[in-house]
Formats: structure tokens, C-alpha cells, sequence
């Protein structure tokens, strides 16, 4: 869960964008609806801020942007909340409002997990992954607003998004790649391999319809993929999936998050789409590898599930561009259920195209707003 950003977002139309859950190992999201701001005088907008951008958990964050707006979103477990703002460093002082509560006794009742917005072909989507309350009954499912603000308007159930497996899915989005939108989402192989997650890939007709079957395209084989939150090793985990590219002309990547959300090990990886690879094709898809992980040092643990947004300030005739990510993390060693806090910094890229994640950012340190708010 896209504008035509400079940075992933090259969905035709469409913007861009995370299961990290719960409580426990497949339980409820550990949070209560918070719909005030919180501490509007701690940041300073358009000037500094300080990770975490709210100090609640807040897990599986995700941003998209369109019309100079950002909306963001995270896994509230009974219902869909969207925030809405012009500057992201001032995201705690956003209102939230609940978007769309499921009707009760359905296969879609319960445990809401990573919701990702998109506006594609002129609406609005919502990805989200649910069940009836049994954890091995998550699927994904869609809803639609046509409305030009997705704060307001009405949300309309399209119904479930799969392929004809029927497999546990969750943490679906949205992969556009040479102006063919593709759903990429983290999934179990069969019941016989129940918590072994993949992730997989599968074309689409339109927003709320696949047009083939899925094709697993990352598989846990690495140590570390395969943490477990008490360190040892286990079947292994590989979700999130959200692509990312820096430009129409750079190398398709999708990063996803690996090992079990709960551990310290919790990371972000990167797969790589070779040249004139089809996504569609397993072995097209290369140069596995972790890309940002637990800094102990600035007391940040078990760092996943992110999502891409830009910023941009055009001044005398120049514009810059500047690319950044969000992520949920927690702030104190061995908490596989602490309080899992949004958090964002810059992206920047190597000379091959690659994305740089650099190191994680210490919590409660002044760090520049992204350029659009430093526009005085």
C-alpha cells in the first residue's frame, strides 16, 4: 500500500505506499483507539523532530501521499483509522478518524492487520488483511472510495482479493511495473506449513481482482529469516512486501520485513528484479539481503514493516527531492510485546540504483524535517 513518486511509487495513477501484528504470536493488535492529538508541543513543524512520531504503539505504519497530502495508516485490530497531514513531523498532532468498522460474524470481523491505502484508476483502496476470529482464517480483503478525500465519503467492501489457493494471507500492496499492477502480499505455502510465510506475487485485472495464479517469489532460507522473538530458529519469516524503485529508468526492488515481528531480529530485507526481469518469474528476482536492522547502540529493536513517502521544495526555479521511509520499532531489548512506535528518517541510494537505509535513528534526538516543511 501510490502517487508517481520519485522514489517507488511508479503506479501508473496510482500512489504507493506492511504481519507484523498483534499480541502474542497471532493475537489482537495491543493498542486503543486514539483518535486526539498528542503532545502538539513537543515538535516543532517544518523545523525538527524526534522519533518516534507518536509514542504509542502504533504498529505496521504506512504512508501514501497525494495533492500535497499524506495519509497514514497502522494495524488497529477492530476497525480502519486514517490520519491525514500536510507534514509528517507533526504526524502525532493529526486527527484520526475511524474510516470503516466490519459487521460482525463475518470472515472479516476480526483482527485487522496492516492496512495499506493506494489511489489507483481515479479512487481510493484499502488493503487489509482479516479473519473471523480463528488465527489460521486470515485472508486479504479491499475496499473502494471514490470520494477525492478518503477521509470523507464512503468506503464500499469489494470483497476478498485471491487467487484461487485460498491460502492465509496478509500484509497485501500493490506493485506497478512497466504499466501492469501486480499484488504482492505475505502468505503460507498450505496448512501442513502453517506460520511459514512467503511472500508471493500475482497479476491484476483491476484493483480488486487477480488475473492469475500467485507465484512465491521470497522464501525464508536465510538465518535471518528464521528468528523467533526467544532467539532461536524457527520455520521462518518473510512479510511485509512493499516496493520501491527510484525511478522509471532504476532496478525494481520490493523490501519486506524477516524473522518473527516480536524478536529483536526483526529486520528489513531487500529482493532485487534483475534487468529485464519479469516479476512473475521466481528466479528473476535477486540479490536477497538485509538492509536495516536493531541498532542496540541507539536503543532501537526489531525495526520492520515500512512504508515511502517523498518530499519536495521547488525555490528558484530548482526543485529537491528527498526520499524517506516510515517503520515501527520498539525502544527497549527482548519486549516481543512492547509498544511497537512509528518512526520515519531518509532514504538515500548507491550508485547502482540500490536503496541505502542506513542506520536507525536514536529516539528523542533532534533530526531536520523533511524539506517541504522547511519551506521559509
Amino acid at each position: 500500500m501510490k502517487l508517481k513518486l520519485t522514489i517507488s511509487l511508479v503506479l501508473a495513477a496510482a500512489l504507493l505506499g506492511g504481519a507484523c501484528k498483534k499480541n502474542g504470536t497471532y493475537g489482537t493488535e495491543d493498542t486503543t483507539p486514539d483518535l486526539t492529538p498528542q503532545n502538539p508541543t513537543t515538535e516543532v513543524p517544518g523545523v525538527m523532530f524526534k522519533n518516534p512520531l507518536i509514542d504509542v504503539s502504533r504498529a505496521d505504519p504506512y504512508v501514501t501521499q497525494k495533492d500535497g497530502n499524506y495519509y497514514f495508516m497502522y494495524t488497529r485490530g477492530s476497525n480502519l483509522g486514517l490520519r491525514k497531514t500536510t507534514k509528517m513531523s507533526a504526524l502525532s498532532q493529526a486527527t484520526e478518524r475511524v474510516i470503516w468498522t466490519p459487521p460482525t460474524g463475518t470472515s472479516y470481523s476480526s483482527n485487522l492487520w496492516a492496512p495499506e491505502i493506494h489511489y489507483l484508476a481515479g479512487k481510493w483502496y484499502i488493503y487489509f488483511a482479516a479473519n473471523d476470529g480463528g488465527q489460521d482464517t486470515h485472508r486479504m480483503y479491499v475496499l473502494e472510495n471514490p470520494n477525492d478525500d478518503p477521509t470523507t465519503g464512503t468506503w464500499t467492501l469489494k470483497g476478498k482479493i485471491s487467487d484461487t489457493s485460498d491460502q492465509w494471507a496478509i500484509d497485501g500492496s500493490v506493485l506497478t511495473y512497466n504499466g501492469a499492477n501486480y499484488f504482492i502480499w505475505s502468505g503460507w505455502n498450505s496448512p501442513a506449513t502453517r506460520y511459514k510465510q512467503y511472500i508471493y506475487i500475482a497479476p491484476m485485472t483491476n484493483p480488486w481482482t487477480l488475473s492469475g495464479e500467485r507465484v512465491m517469489i521470497s522464501s525464508p532460507t536465510n538465518v535471518w529469516e528464521k528468528y523467533e522473538p526467544s532467539g532461536s530458529q524457527g520455520l521462518g519469516v518473510n512479510e511485509g512486501p512493499i516496493m520501491l524503485q527510484k525511478d522509471a529508468n532504476s532496478p525494481l526492488f520490493v523490501i519486506y520485513s524477516a524473522s518473527r515481528y516480536g524478536g529483536d531480529n526483526y529486520c528489513l530485507a531487500q529482493i532485487q528484479l534483475k534487468n529485464g526481469g519479469n516479476p512473475l518469474v521466481t528466479e528473476d528476482w535477486i540479490n536477497k539481503k538485509q538492509v536495516f536492522v536493531t541498532n542496540a547502540q541507539n536503543g532501537v529493536y526489531g525495526p520492520g514493516h515500512n512504508g515511502f513517502f517523498t518530499s519536495s521544495l521547488t525555490k528558484n526555479g530548482t526543485t529537491t527531492t528527498e526520499n524517506w521511509f516510515i517503520y515501527h520499532a520498539r525502544s527497549v531489548a527482548n519486549t516481543s510485546n512492547g509498544a511497537r512506535t512509528p518512526r520515519m528518517q531518509k532514504l538515500t541510494w548507491n550508485s547502482d540504483g540500490s536503496p541505502n537505509f542506513g542506520v536507525a535513528t536514536a529516539t528523542g534526538v533532534d533530526i531536520p524535517a523533511p524539506i517541504n516543511e522547511n519551506a521559509n
